[in-house]
């Protein structure tokens, strides 16, 4: 019988006369009467005694209700009844030291919620209750099934590390199934005990006592204790006391295993309030870095263009050429870091399709193996097809800074650099709150340089943050890296230690489609025309630039800067014009509204739109509303040039 169901319930559902289910609706039932006879109010003692003892004459016996509900006869009952006093009878026949003991080890495993000293406890005590040489203590795995070793005692016990018993199998596996304990004793004459089990340890078992360890009508594992001391066998003494004790054991590891859980739990929600805050903090600064850029945008197209202008003028070859030429350089690059912020910011626009990233990375390689120095070696394989739905140019920059970092990493003793591509799979983890469990392409940059400090790592992917001295780094290299990957629906991870490297890794979303071939855009020198162009802009040395360049062109070239009064000379004279240009951010009403009207007065006009930044439209977004292009400023004037003609010679 089962040493845990001295209680009726227990017994029944132990002898098979009754289910678990029926059992547990019979005790909701006799609950109902304690609710109604016991009433919740403020009772003195000698009430409380008066109330309850009268209370449990009216309250129905749980077998009383069992027979009224017809789950069991009394024929039936009367053998579990006999059984219940018998085991009230042996608990008050049990040696009162002994008892003594096993309840005061039980109330010291309590008094930790640490499982490992839980665990450590049982073990130890186990052996002092029954007198026994060594025991076994196995946990059910409650996925499987299985009952698995924990911390078991003895010689050469660490051996046991690792081993499962499915249900059913063995002594303990039958204890574990049918809830019952089990005398053995003389384990030669049994054939379920698991002789192997002796052979690993070294242990000669000769007797032993496995007892079902249950918390709340739960089963939570099993408890063996393995030969007596004296030669002896156990007997039904020793599994009541081992039954005593592995009740507060259960209850115990149950609680032990629920502060772990929540443990687990709150480190999760710790690490995922970590990853929003960094996510709030980078996505703040990104806003932040793109309002910057639309206003830098505007005065460098200033610059720009009237360094265009200057070179016109210019003799080639002259000293002066030579230093607008240069103002022109400083100024491309100034715009290639306006063209990072925004990418941080992930406001900038970009053309995704269906990409195989191997590709990429290898036209990316082949650009910087050039330009690395001879101390470097640079390995790769990326051999990997997969194919993910991205941006090829943004994707390029991925590469290239992450390869760039890595080599700089090394500049001074030089080593290895490898990139790896590979499918994975990537499972739910705290560690990558971000991603959905499913495939993903992981690229892997890895170098041997010097390595980041911890401190330093906290703060890489934010904006204008750098460790490397002045001039040589903007400090937004990792942040774009940061922004693009987010963007993709991706993630980048990063480990190091100072001295011995870094590796960065770089996760982007499967797809199952076939990429399209990667095109390349040639550009020509700027064409002209005698077309008729209105360009509407709040910057008045953007429009400067803008009418003498394109009346260079051959262009008719009207400007305005209010876009009411814009509107205004439109529909004065809708016909006169071939093609409108208007900045997104204008005041009073917005370039996309004021373009709408206009089209309105005449659908087939032709609009570019152009911003520096804008949060309300991109390139798709743009087409929907039925305008020919969308172009982020600053413009390179060749290019406006070549967009301007392709609108003008579209068939309309």
């Amino acid at each position: 019988m089962n040493i845990n169901s001295h209680l009726l319930g227990d017994l029944l559902v132990s002898m098979g006369i009754i289910t678990r289910s029926q059992l547990e609706e019979a005790l909701q039932f006799q609950q109902l009467f304690f609710k109604d006879v016991l009433p919740e109010m403020d009772l003195n003692r000698t009430e409380l005694i008066s109330n309850g003892r009268n209370a449990c004459q009216k309250i129905p016996l749980l077998g009383q209700i069992l027979l009224k509900k017809g789950y069991v006869t009394e024929e039936e009952l009367a053998p579990a009844l006999q059984i219940q006093t018998k085991r009230a009878t042996d608990l008050s026949l049990l040696d009162s030291d002994k008892l003594a003991t096993a309840l005061e080890v039980g109330f010291i495993i309590n008094s930790t919620i640490n499982l490992v000293d839980v665990l450590s406890l049982i073990m130890k005590y186990a052996n002092i209750v029954t007198d026994s040489v060594a025991s076994t203590l196995m946990l059910l795995d409650d996925k499987t099934g299985e009952l698995v070793f924990s911390i078991p005692t003895g010689p050469d016990a660490d051996k046991l590390e690792d081993i499962r018993i499915p249900s059913g199998e063995g002594i303990a596996g039958w204890v574990g199934k049918n809830e019952q304990y089990l005398l053995v004793p003389d384990t030669s004459k049994d054939q379920r005990f698991y002789a192997k089990i002796d052979a690993l340890t070294g242990t000669k078992t000769k007797s032993l006592l496995c007892v079902p360890m249950k918390s709340k009508r739960k089963l939570i594992g099993v408890l063996e204790v393995i030969n007596k001391k004296n030669d002896s066998c156990f007997g039904e003494a020793d599994a009541l006391l081992l039954s005593v004790f592995s009740h507060h054991a259960a209850i115990a590891i149950e609680n032990a295993m629920l502060f772990k859980s929540m443990q687990n739990r709150l480190e999760k929600e710790k690490l995922l309030e970590q990853k929003f805050s960094e996510s709030e903090r980078l996505r703040s600064i990104g806003t932040m870095a793109g309002g910057i850029a639309h206003d830098f945008n505007n005065i460098l197209g200033a610059i720009m263009g009237y360094t265009e202008l200057a070179l016109l003028d210019a003799q080639e070859g002259s000293r002066q050429s030579t230093n607008l030429t240069n103002v022109l350089e400083a100024s491309i690059r100034a715009r290639d870091l306006i063209k990072q912020i925004l990418a941080f910011s992930r406001q900038s626009d970009r053309e995704t399709k269906p990409i195989q990233v191997n590709l990429i990375v290898g036209e990316a390689l082949k650009l910087f193996r050039a330009s690395l120095p001879k101390t470097i070696e640079m390995q790769d394989n990326i051999h990997c097809k997969s194919v993910v739905m991205g941006d090829p140019t943004q994707i390029h920059q991925v590469i290239m800074n992450l390869c760039t970092n890595a080599s700089q990493a090394m500049k001074k003793t030089g080593g290895l650099l490898a990139i790896s591509l590979e499918e994975v799979f990537l499972e739910e983890q705290a560690e990558r709150p971000d991603l959905l469990p499913g495939f993903y392409v992981n690229l892997r940059v890895t170098d041997n340089g010097e390595g980041i400090s911890s401190q330093v790592a906290e703060h890489i992917f934010e904006p204008f943050f750098t460790t490397k001295e002045k001039g040589q780094g903007t400090g937004m290299g990792l942040a774009v890296v940061h922004g693009i990957v987010k963007n993709h629906g991706g993630d980048i991870q990063v480990k190091s230690t100072p001295g011995e490297g870094s590796c960065f890794d770089v996760y982007l979303p499967v797809i199952k489609r076939d990429p399209e071939p990667a095109g390349i855009f040639a550009v020509e020198s700027a064409p002209g025309g005698k077309e008729h162009i209105l360009v509407v802009d709040d910057e008045i040395m953007l429009l400067d630039v803008a009418k003498t360049r394109l009346k260079s062109l051959g262009y008719q070239v009207t400007i305005e800067m209010d876009s009411h009064e814009a509107l205004k000379r439109f529909a004065q004279s809708p016909d006169t014009y071939d093609l409108v240009i208007t900045d997104m951010s204008m005041p009073k009403m917005a370039g996309d509204k004021m373009a709408k009207k206009m089209m309105a007065i005449r659908p087939d006009i032709p609009v570019i739109i152009c911003t520096g930044f804008h949060e309300e439209i991109s390139e798709e977004i743009a087409v929907q509303k039925g305008f020919r292009r969308f172009l982020m400023k600053p413009i390179d004037f060749n290019n406006l040039a070549l967009e301007i003609r392709m609108v003008l010679d579209a068939p309309a």
